[in-house]
């Protein structure tokens, strides 16, 4: 079982070294250019916008104009076909519709609104793989410093419990003691494989935000994180900042502009269109080779649109509700935000994190030696060391979260607070 044991955690530090060799160290600011250069969801999405421009261009097109040609097949008597020679006959038409009631301007406008609301969907997608990408690109940075942490654990650990091992094929030591030390083992390395899980999943998250297949390392000044701090802003300035700036926001207003505009086109199909053309006829008329002009419209006896009508001024009524419901999230989100960013830097300001982990590594240290040299007890020795294990994984998940909560307000004001 010790052998089992022994050649597991060898095999761990074996396939540590040989994956942070393959790592590639990335900067956030590369992983960004990366993101915006490689997401194949960001690049779909710009082809949908400019596939939306185009139907700009397609609105401020006239209708084709329409022709019709008969050719006579002589008569039931004699039949010619197509003999337009002398007494034969043929006649042309041509057709051209003309919109009223602003319909033609009505439409191009829809399109316009449409387009600037794709690319609002456009930066509302941004701003919401940008929060994932960099959550996922912190979370991945802790995940793997922590690792590091506890392959130095076990690494030390496994020395003590080889140590006692041959210790106790002498007999100078408890039993009970190796057994001991083994499952503090076992656990450390328990704890470092859901580690490996988490480290997992946020490495395949970033590959995939990146469009890449290669295994990163994120690469995070701490002195550059002091960026994240609240000076200079209030709660009032931030909630109308993201009012001004929400991508969703600006959709939903779009989407209620599009309602609008598509109510008063609805009203406008009830004015019917015209029709302008022009009539050649060789034989067919009272006269040969009569010429004519033709005009025509549909007469509204029945169809004046009122469904249509109906349902556009119903759907008015509905984005302004969607609209309304829009402000009001964007204000309960900016307060969520603020909330979860006082916690966090309570508990960030309550702890000098980077000397209280600098004296923690050098009391682990001495209670390492400490316990080779017979000055503290099993019990003692198993407490702390289980402690520091703890302590760095709190350490780096409060870290992480308070960057997570700042960058979470930046998500929800829909702007870049927090630049360098």
């Amino acid at each position: 079982m010790h052998k089992k044991l022994r050649i597991s955690i060898i095999t761990l530090f074996i396939t540590y070294s040989s994956l942070a060799q393959t790592l590639q160290p990335i900067t956030l600011q590369a992983a960004e250019d990366t993101f915006l250069g490689k997401n194949y969801q960001l690049l779909a999405q710009r082809y949908r916008v400019d596939a939306d421009k185009a139907l700009v261009q397609q609105a401020r097109l006239w209708s084709n104009p329409s022709f019709n040609a008969t050719w006579g097949f002589g008569t039931t008597s004699k039949v010619q076909p197509f003999y337009g020679g002398n007494g034969g006959q043929t006649a042309y038409e041509v057709d051209q519709l003309i919109t009223l009631a602003g319909k033609r301007n009505k439409q191009v406008q829809l399109a316009r609104l449409n387009a600037a609301a794709s690319q609002s969907a456009f930066y509302e997608l941004m701003r919401t793989l940008r929060l994932q990408l960099r959550g996922s690109y912190y979370q991945l940075y802790f995940l793997q410093e922590t690792e590091k942490v506890l392959l130095e654990q076990l690494s030390n650990l496994q020395k003590i419990v080889d140590a006692y091992t041959e210790a106790d094929k002498k007999g100078s030591v408890a039993h009970a003691d190796v057994v001991r030390l083994r499952a503090l083992l076992v656990g450390i390395s328990n704890d470092y494989a859901d580690l490996k899980q988490q480290e997992l999943a946020a490495q395949l998250n970033l590959q995939q935000l990146l469009g890449s297949n290669r295994q990163f390392a994120p690469r995070v000044d701490t002195e550059e994180l002091v960026r994240y701090n609240m000076a200079g802003y209030t709660p009032a300035a931030l909630t109308d900042t993201a009012l001004a700036n929400r991508p969703d926001l600006r959709m939903a207003q779009q989407q209620l502009q599009q309602a609008q505009v598509n109510y008063s086109l609805q009203k406008a199909m009830a004015v019917p269109d015209l029709h302008v053309g022009a009539a050649y006829d060789k034989n067919g008329s009272y006269a040969p080779n009569f010429i004519g002009l033709t005009m025509g419209i549909d007469l509204p006896f029945w169809n004046r649109n009122q469904g249509n009508i109906r349902a556009a001024g119903n759907e008015v009524k509905a984005q302004e509700q969607s609209l309304a419901q829009g402000n009001n999230i964007v204000v309960t989100e900016v307060q969520q935000s603020l909330e979860k960013i006082r916690l966090a830097d309570q508990q960030y300001r309550a702890l000098d994190f980077r000397s209280f982990s600098e004296e923690y590594d050098r009391l682990i240290a001495e209670v390492a030696l400490n316990f080779r040299k017979g000055n503290i007890s099993l019990l003692q020795f198993i407490d702390y060391f289980n402690s520091y294990s703890d302590n760095v994984k709190h350490i780096n998940k409060l870290l992480l979260d308070r960057i997570t909560a700042y960058e979470e307000l930046n998500y929800v004001t829909g702007t870049e607070l927090f630049l360098k």
